[in-house]
């Protein structure tokens, strides 16, 4: 179990939520409220033990969690948000959309390059 004194001003942690994963790297900034809440470089506050615990309506919910920075959370964070930006560029495109023919094939060329690289099919051919 994670206690208050786990974490200390500038440690490198993880948000985690429990469906998928590792969500977001930041750093423990400062605390507050007598050492009872921290706050994240990303400006979000948690309480001091990393956790996100609340009571609504008589249910219990208990939210995403901060973690001390593992191994492979960086790539992990890194290769969501890598899908995200390129679901959303690719779900903005219309024919009327200001790229050219000849840029849209440097990027299909791109993912080609990239796919081959790590075995992968063309994009060409799906």
């Amino acid at each position: 179990m994670i206690t208050a004194a786990s974490f200390r001003v500038g440690d490198r942690v993880t948000v985690h939520s429990g469906q998928s994963g590792p969500q977001a790297i930041a750093t423990v900034e400062r605390f507050t409220h007598d050492k009872r809440c921290m706050v994240l470089s990303d400006g979000t506050e948690w309480r001091a033990d990393g956790r996100r615990q609340w009571g609504f309506r008589g249910s219990f919910y208990k939210g995403p969690v901060v973690e001390p920075i593992a191994e492979g959370d960086e790539d992990h964070v890194s290769k969501r948000r890598g899908i995200g930006a390129l679901r959303k560029f690719a779900d903005g495109l219309t024919m009327d959309s200001p790229l050219s023919g000849e840029a849209l094939r440097r990027i299909l060329d791109a993912v080609d390059r990239e796919k081959a690289a790590v075995g992968g099919e063309s994009a060409t051919n799906t």
